[in-house]
């Protein structure tokens, strides 16, 4: 066997209050390439932040061999652990967009970076506090991989916008081109297929691939999907209830019941006894169409967003909205959203109603319940996860207004329906990522929208919530009046409720026939 990478020697972490992994113990050895496996709410991402110094260890040791010396070491130095979450995008965007509507607002982007310069040897060298430029790699090194990654990742059309202006899933390719270029001693990826197209995950597969089996970097990736595992990963750790549940061989531990519990994806779970809370959900004139554009286009600079979009969508209709990676999907429901100015130069209509007819943008909201990638990456209160669920009754981010016995009795009733109903008191900033979005979920049905519009809803959830997700959705369309907007990048996650399917590719919308 090898020496050692890095050891965890019997350690215990505190997570703000609480103790987590008591007395774990795990080594990853110079010649292994680990994958992470664990169901929603296990504490994965909880374990690589505590690897990567960000969290307390309170017993026992994390010690590191990246010097080649047989004792190793308790700490790091700057650059020999990169790690890329769903954090590490909200910490670069919130440093130059302080609210979720300022990728429309062109005002804002004044003192932002363009991807080139965010990519460039001298930013990433002064960058900090995370995965600056390792020591020992010269400009030269560095521009050969910065080369690589943006070929395989095909950010090229990219490197002249602006951060700000990049889609949740283009934005996430920058970032992992960013970690990629860099080439640590441990390259730490926590859901890094998470909201790319089918396109980018299949080379980006084939990019890891080929970095494992040339042995030259270390990799530990965090996934929720089996065949988001390329070859070349030789072990598989598994984490559950804050605790190691497994660890080993690859091939031995996918074979174990553990992570067929996991990757389980249950068609079976059928939610038709699912009674969504009483409550008077909106009523519209029965003609009316929730959404109507006409000749609709969108563009910043030289950049054509959206163009020529002719498209209506009906009461009792439930629309896929599918698409690469900057295709116009986030653009299109910003404008339904209100959150983009642009509609106002556009001859859009929701719910009846033009826009620039005098509404304001709460009019237009009280009946659109939403989740998405933006608006999580701003909803980080420390509040407890009910009272996230409650904001969802007033549009806001947070919760300012008093909350009525009967508001908050259906706010329970909406947990219940996600099986969400332990979280209630925990802070929504402690739980995890896969947690924060069924909450947000939660926060989307409280005030019974007629619109439902969900972004890449099931992301970072594990099979089985998956499963729970779709077939809860699939209930809520068969014994409510909601409409269902929703975009994924997986077939696999589509209810059975979709009626029809937009396609959207360089800003231009084709209805698919069959899906």
């Amino acid at each position: 066997m090898s020496l050692p990478l890095l050891s965890v020697d019997n350690v215990t972490i505190r997570a703000n209050t609480r103790l987590c992994f008591a007395g774990t113990n795990w080594v990853i050895h110079q010649d292994e390439q680990w994958t992470l496996i664990g169901p929603t709410g296990a504490g994965k991402s909880l374990f690589v932040n505590a690897l990567f110094g960000r969290l307390p260890v309170v017993h026992g040791q994390i010690r590191y061999y990246f010097d080649g010396h047989p004792d190793g070491r308790t700490y790091l130095r700057s650059g020999e652990i990169v790690l890329l979450t769903a954090e590490t995008q909200r910490e670069v965007l919130q440093q130059y967009a302080g609210y979720h509507q300022a990728r429309w607002q062109s005002t804002e982007s004044v003192g932002v970076p363009t991807v080139a310069e965010f990519l460039n040897w001298q930013t990433i060298e002064g960058h900090s506090p995370y995965d600056m430029n390792p020591p020992g790699v010269d400009e030269s090194i560095f521009a050969t991989h910065r080369a690589q990654a943006v070929e395989m990742l095909g950010i090229a059309p990219l490197l002249n916008r602006k951060l700000i202006h990049l889609s949740h899933g283009e934005g996430y390719k920058v970032l992992l081109v960013r970690a990629l270029m860099q080439w640590p001693k441990l390259l730490i990826l926590d859901d890094p297929f998470g909201g790319l197209d089918e396109a980018t995950r299949k080379m980006l597969i084939g990019y890891l691939t080929a970095i494992l089996e040339g042995g030259q970097q270390r990799l530990l990736l965090v996934t929720s999907r089996p065949d988001e595992i390329p070859n070349g990963i030789t072990h598989v750790l598994g984490i559950a209830e804050y605790q190691v549940a497994t660890q080993g061989p690859k091939a031995a531990v996918l074979a174990s019941a553990f992570a067929k519990g996991v990757f389980k994806v249950d068609p079976r779970l059928a939610r038709e006894d699912l009674i969504p809370p009483a409550a008077d959900w909106p009523v519209l004139p029965p003609d009316t169409p929730l959404i109507e554009l006409q000749h609709v286009s969108v563009k910043y600079q030289d950049v054509t967003v959206l163009q020529d979009i002719t498209w209506t969508m009906r009461q009792g209709e439930h629309w896929a909205i599918r698409g690469p990676n900057g295709a116009g999907k986030s653009t299109l429901l910003s404008l339904i959203l209100a959150d983009n100015p642009q509609a106002y130069a556009n001859e859009l209509k929701i719910f009846g109603q033009r826009r620039g007819s005098g509404e304001s943008i709460w009019d237009i909201k009280r009946y659109i319940g939403w989740v998405a990638p933006e608006i999580h990456m701003y909803y980080q209160s420390q509040a407890p996860c009910q009272t996230v669920v409650c904001s969802g009754l007033f549009d806001s981010v947070g919760l300012y207004h008093n909350v009525t016995p009967a508001q908050l009795q259906v706010a329970t009733k909406w947990m219940q329906a996600l099986e969400i109903e332990a979280l209630a008191e925990r802070s929504f900033r402690e739980v995890s990522i896969g947690e924060q979005r069924l909450v947000l979920l939660a926060r989307a049905l409280v005030k019974q929208p007629r619109l439902l519009i969900l972004d890449e809803p099931c992301q970072s959830l594990d099979g089985l919530n998956r499963s729970r997700i779709i077939q809860l959705l699939d209930s809520l369309c068969q014994q409510t009046p909601v409409s269902l907007l929703y975009v994924t990048h997986h077939l696999d996650e589509l209810p059975r409720s979709i009626t029809h399917v937009m396609h959207l590719e360089n800003g231009r919308m084709r209805v698919e026939k069959e899906w």
